[in-house]
């Protein structure tokens, strides 16, 4: 298994993958914390998350759910989480640091995962498939299934598109990106990489929904 340390960030560097990267993590945090924070209390309820469980947040960011989910598994447990920008995870180690919490960061990618085999309860990936190309979503999909305990669940939250046409219209022609995403659309991806149990259902937050699946083992 790998292990954590603190890294300068000239120690680091961006890891070579096809999925896009966000690299102005700062400003990303500043812009969304307030928005995605609304949704860690059902995404908490949905990965069914224990005091002592081990938790992988793949593509955390500036660090927010990879905290919270922390704070959830308490002092027995182990919140970790790993992102392909440096300055991501310098940003996140910041924010747990002054959370006071142990959540620990790691430059890495979701088709490579620095982890053994069965080492984490539960998987969670927020806001980070519809970064990654066809390829890579189900190579990262495998990933999470093979560094999931037997029995562990993996939670994918992603966008919806809206229902109301009218909602549906404006998102098509000002936020046109967002209109091709669809988190249902994952769901034969989990399928294929080996998770079973399946579901699929609203978050709670605003135009996100979740997929999420469990790992039998192999």
């Amino acid at each position: 298994m790998s292990h954590f340390h603190q890294h300068s960030q000239s120690s680091q560097q961006t890891p070579e993958t096809k999925g896009n990267v966000i690299h102005w993590a700062l400003s990303y945090d500043v812009l969304s914390s307030g928005i995605l924070r609304s949704s860690e209390a059902s995404i908490r309820t949905l990965a069914q998350v224990k005091p002592g469980d081990r938790i992988l947040d793949v593509g955390c960011g500036s660090g927010r759910l990879t905290i919270a989910a922390q704070k959830w598994v308490g002092p027995t447990g182990e919140a970790q989480g790993i992102d392909p920008a440096p300055e991501a995870i310098m940003v996140a180690r910041r924010n747990a640091a002054r959370a006071g919490l142990a959540a620990k960061f790691e430059v890495g990618l979701v088709e490579t995962l620095p982890f053994s085999d069965a080492t984490f309860d539960v998987v969670l990936s927020r806001l980070v498939l519809h970064h990654l190309p066809g390829d890579l979503k189900q190579r990262g999909l495998v990933e999470m299934r093979r560094v999931l305990k037997p029995g562990g669940l993996c939670l994918v939250v992603d966008f919806e598109p809206p229902k109301s046409p009218i909602l549906r219209h404006l998102v098509e022609n000002f936020l046109s990106p967002m209109a091709h995403i669809d988190v249902h659309e994952y769901i034969p991806l989990l399928v294929e990489a080996g998770f079973a149990e399946m579901e699929t259902g609203p978050t709670g937050s605003k135009y996100l929904s979740y997929v999420r699946g469990r790992s039998l083992g192999k």
